[in-house]
């Protein structure tokens, strides 16, 4: 584990803590826990994965006073490029702490793994975020730093909207861009890449 990504965790753990002790009588009407599942297709771009691909995920999101923390995990049924094998399983954690205005800021750790049947692949990439809300949409602006596959140090923005439709409903699309540099070519070289999934996400127990 990095120098860094551990500064992250202690970071955010200070920061959880001084949050609960600086708002005990923050008022929110939110839920504890909203639990929700999503389905959809994805499409990736130069990562050595096919296309298209169908992805499911499931999560939490708990809430105390201006603290605001979500979990999931997820798994997509995308191939290596030219092959009939392969999938990937995701799972990530953030912790937020909710301003006066719309934003919300924080971070956290996301994690993937690939396996086909010629090679496995993983990374955990610390990140930060920023949560902006606003009548029926919900934008997570995220930033992974390179984790720890030192072979290609992916890095890079991630978008994740949320738009509601109707009663449990929403429109999702996440979309990412990742810079990397593989050091396995000959000689190492720099590239781009980019994952886009879409999909209906519903949460349980909403009314509205």
């Amino acid at each position: 584990m990095s120098i860094f990504f551990r500064l992250l965790l202690a970071a955010l753990a200070l920061f959880s803590a001084s949050a609960l002790a600086q708002s005990p009588d923050a008022q929110d009407t939110r839920p504890p826990a909203l639990f929700y599942a999503d389905g959809g297709f994805g499409l990736y771009g130069n990562l050595g994965k096919s296309n298209p691909n169908y992805n499911a995920d499931a999560g939490v999101d708990l809430n105390h006073n201006r603290l605001f923390a979500e979990f999931e995990g997820g798994a997509d049924t995308a191939n290596e490029s030219g092959g009939s094998t392969g999938y990937t399983y995701r799972l990530h954690g953030l912790l937020f702490y909710r301003g006066k205005s719309r934003w919300s800021y924080g971070g956290g750790v996301h994690y993937s793994e690939f396996t086909a049947q010629l090679y496995k692949k993983h990374d955990l990439w610390p990140t930060l975020a920023l949560l902006y809300e606003r009548g029926p949409a919900r934008v997570n602006f995220q930033y992974l730093f390179p984790g720890e596959n030192t072979d290609y140090h992916e890095q890079g923005p991630l978008v994740d909207l949320r738009v509601h439709l109707i009663k449990g409903f929403y429109y999702r699309q996440r979309t990412d861009v990742l810079f990397y540099r593989d050091a396995l070519q000959s000689p190492p070289a720099h590239h781009v890449g980019s994952e886009n999934t879409f999909g209906v996400l519903y949460v349980f127990g909403k009314r509205h």
